[in-house]
């Protein structure tokens, strides 16, 4: 088994996950929650969903006999909620990028606005209020910015993550040579942060989460058949 991806020291993989984040990421695995948030003081926000819906090829593992990963897709679909804002929200800006050993690739970066709450620019395809007691389900209505304590969701269009940037490229996950009967595998970095800005108070959040991608090179296999025509005087 081949390990296509370089265990680096601890350093440089805070180093890579908090390039987004800085002092504000998240702990891997966890969220800051709506009922901590509820008890603060200050201006806050949260981010929970599915930053890091995961597709490549049919599943994880891709099946390719010279070791190519063509492509990585991502659909995230996310919440953002806020608390304490006074004057409500101006403005929400939803960052995701994707990261190796290969370095970081921005692969969305949207703002979403007050002043025009209907709004799906870019690669946003959806936006709207959360539906009560579902995380990443948005009712047909816009979110409400001018409220103190407020939420919500937006969902991504498909993206290849191998075409924003060249770092996280099919190049760098591809493990070339690899024998048949071997595996490679490459762990990418996904992080995502929301910058949530109104009324001179700011709040900035970050989720971090990490997904094993595997290329596999199957045993070579033949097979023989047919038939003999017997023919006697």
């Amino acid at each position: 088994m081949a390990d296509h991806s370089r265990n680096g020291s601890s350093s440089e993989t805070v180093s890579r996950r908090s390039v987004l984040g800085g002092a504000a990421a998240v702990t891997i695995g966890s969220v800051t929650g709506i009922g901590a948030l509820a008890a603060s003081s200050r201006p806050a926000a949260a981010v929970d969903g599915d930053p890091a819906a995961f597709e490549a090829g049919d599943a994880p593992t891709v099946t390719s006999n010279d070791g190519r990963i063509e492509s990585v897709f991502l659909s995230p679909a996310v919440e953002v909620s806020w608390t304490d804002f006074s004057e409500g929200v101006e403005r929400v800006t939803l960052t995701l990028a994707v990261g190796s050993d290969a370095g970081v690739d921005e692969v969305y970066r949207e703002t979403l606005t007050a002043a025009d709450p209907d709004a799906t620019p870019g690669d946003v395809s959806s936006v709207g209020k959360p539906e009560s007691g579902e995380s990443d389900a948005a009712s047909d209505a816009p979110p409400d910015f001018d409220a103190v304590d407020g939420a919500l969701t937006a969902r991504f269009e498909r993206a290849d993550a191998t075409d924003r940037g060249d770092a996280v490229t099919s190049e760098t996950l591809s493990a070339a040579g690899l024998g048949g009967g071997e595996t490679a595998t490459t762990t990418l970095d996904v992080v995502f942060r929301a910058d949530v800005a109104g009324g001179g108070d700011e709040a900035t959040v970050v989720r971090t989460t990490t997904v094993d991608l595997t290329v596999e090179n199957p045993d070579g296999d033949a097979t023989a058949g047919g038939s003999v025509g017997v023919d006697a005087a």
